[in-house]
């Protein structure tokens, strides 16, 4: 997965450039997969989410071969900033897709790049996020999609920091936005906020874990 931050440009500018310059950069070196997320809009003004205005994208890069440095190498110019990492994908939801390729995912992405807390370990930290909040997000969330990605190694020199990589989806934007719909009807809100609040403090940085509102393309299937 590469993660590109933009400085300067405008969101949609940078969406454009991402959908119709990078990533047929990236198609021509022939992945077997390539997923582009992408802040092709600002965020919503009114939200629960602390989302990010700077854009982002991230060009999630399927290859059957084990060398990534041609992928590396055709973006190290595309962004600012690029960090590319090998991870570990799973999908505790997964959607059945039935839009085209180059098609927008027919929802908004919750793009969370998570950060470690300090002083726990990898083990602990694996071990809350998969075993103890994967379960309570599916439990109280109405999600749709949920990919998530363990950082194993950064593929690029300087990498930023980071240990995990989340794309959340719920069926229509007032799931995700509409603060009673996202976490459980109107009486279960306050509770189940305080719940995951007291969950996610346990293992997650919260300075430094980021949430991005995004939209989704699978370039190529």
């Amino acid at each position: 997965m590469y993660v590109l931050r933009a400085n300067g440009e405008s969101h949609r500018a940078w969406g454009d450039r991402m959908r119709n310059d990078v990533g047929p950069r990236l198609l021509d070196l022939e992945p077997s997969k390539l997923q582009l997320t992408v802040t092709e809009a600002p965020p919503p003004k009114l939200s629960l989410f602390p989302f990010k205005s700077q854009p982002i994208a991230i060009f999630n890069v399927y290859d059957d071969g084990e060398d990534p440095s041609r992928f590396s190498d055709a973006l190290q110019n595309a962004a600012s900033s690029v960090s590319g990492y090998e991870v570990e994908e799973a999908y505790p939801v997964a959607y059945d897709r039935a839009w085209s390729d180059g098609e927008p995912t027919p929802s908004p992405i919750l793009l969370t790049m998570l950060r470690k807390k300090a002083g726990i370990s990898s083990e602990e930290f694996i071990r809350r996020w998969h075993d103890g909040h994967t379960p309570l997000s599916l439990e109280i969330h109405p999600l749709w999609y949920y990919q998530r990605n363990v950082i194993r190694e950064p593929v690029t020199e300087g990498a930023d920091p980071s240990d995990g990589i989340v794309l959340e989806a719920c069926r229509t934007r007032g799931d995700f936005l509409n603060p009673a719909r996202f976490f459980g009807g109107a009486l279960k809100m306050v509770p189940n906020m305080l719940r995951v609040a007291n969950d996610i403090k346990g293992f997650l940085d919260m300075k430094k874990t980021e949430t991005f509102y995004a939209t989704e393309y699978h370039l190529r299937s």
